[in-house]
């Protein structure tokens, strides 16, 4: 594919009307339904296996998953770049039946890498518009409003193969949102941006999708800015989709140990477990044991506790007792003094667990090689 029939794709250019899309989006439950989508290559086999995927209109969707697992691959199929065999459905349409350009000009790809022309910054995102046939005299307001949410209206008449990394990258998000696209996607938004400003772009992107009613699919390796994003996340490993939920319940109910130490899940202890006339009895790989209230889905290998989950057992603690409790008694082998939280790593046996308690429900210090109790309510151990 040669620079020009990326750029266009990353466009997305259209003849439908606006209020023709809106119109068919209201009358559609999805903007996108895939089913058995499957991607395949001369030397790989499954690439992409996804069994059923929907997003609704205006859902903000983060897509998580480690190198190789098909997290691009997945945008390039549903802009219609990536050859696929399956059912899949775009803004209500069955792609097979309805003409792919078209539906590809209803949405917005940003590229992991930056594609813009040998034009100026302005000329490049003016195209977008241009190409959807926009009136020449809405553009220009147009595009510097782009350019200014983004933080780079100052660049409009430098030409774009002189703009920095990051330059460049803030320019492709100007091009993608520019156009008020119904589904956005996303690859890697925050790449090459400065530290200080990801959180930033991200933001506005979040509030330009809201304000439009656009659906977004977010793929990034930055943790932080799928926590600021999106609520609803997928996890993508091998091709597949491991979990679909909110976001929480990725980070804190994981479905496998591969996804746990993705998302850093604080403790992912090894652990067995026995089934009682009282309930269900788990015993971790650190001599911890305890009465598990709920049911668990055997078999298991390991206990996930977020390190949020526990807190410091005194008689000086401002956090109540409750009934059901475990306590662990340990050696403090390391304390990070955060802001409002402390981290503290605490040997347990041949175990280290790594807890992170609110300062507020501290009430004196916490030394290097003290013991201390810490304890946590069974109801958040999570089972792998």
């Amino acid at each position: 594919m040669n620079m020009m029939t990326e750029f266009k794709s990353f466009v997305n250019l259209q003849s439908y009307p606006v209020a023709r899309q809106e119109n068919l989006t209201r009358m559609n439950e999805y903007v996108l339904n895939m089913q058995q989508v499957n991607v395949d290559s001369k030397k790989r086999k499954n690439i992409l296996s996804i069994e059923n995927f929907a997003v609704r209109p205006g859902e903000l969707v983060a897509v998580l998953g480690p190198n190789g697992a098909g997290k691009s691959t997945l945008l390039r199929t549903i802009n219609l770049l990536q050859p696929y065999r399956g059912q899949m459905q775009l803004f209500g349409q069955d792609v097979c039946h309805t003409n792919k350009t078209l539906l590809r000009r209803r949405s917005a790809l940003v590229f992991q890498e930056t594609l813009l022309l040998n034009d100026t910054v302005f000329n490049n995102v003016a195209k977008v518009l241009e190409f959807r046939g926009i009136p020449a005299n809405k553009i220009k307001q147009k595009v510097h409003t782009a350019l200014a949410t983004f933080g780079c209206e100052h660049l409009a008449n430098r030409s774009a193969r002189s703009l920095s990394g990051g330059e460049a990258k803030r320019v492709c998000i100007a091009c993608g949102l520019v156009a008020d696209s119904e589904l956005l996607l996303l690859d890697e938004p925050s790449a090459s941006l400065d530290v200080g400003i990801r959180a930033e772009i991200i933001e506005k992107i979040r509030q330009s999708a809201q304000a439009r009613g656009s659906a977004v699919i977010l793929v990034s390796h930055n943790f932080t800015d799928i926590l600021h994003f999106a609520e609803r996340a997928i996890a993508l490993f091998d091709g597949c989709i491991v979990q679909d939920d909110k976001l929480e319940m990725l980070i804190r109910r994981p479905a496998n140990e591969q996804l746990a130490r993705l998302v850093g899940m604080d403790n992912i202890i090894p652990c067995r477990v026995e089934r009682g006339s009282r309930g269900y009895f788990i015993k971790l790989a650190n001599s911890i044991e305890f009465l598990y209230p709920g049911e668990v889905r055997t078999p298991i290998t390991a206990c996930c506790l977020s390190g949020d989950a526990f807190y410091i057992d005194d008689t000086t603690s401002s956090v109540p007792y409750q009934p059901g409790m475990v306590t662990i008694k340990g050696r403090v082998e390391r304390i990070v003094r955060g802001i409002g939280i402390y981290t503290i790593w605490v040997k347990v046996g041949e175990q280290t667990l790594i807890a992170r308690v609110p300062q507020s429900h501290i009430s004196g210090n916490v030394y290097q090689h003290e013991i201390i109790k810490l304890a946590f309510h069974p109801r958040d151990a999570h089972f792998i």
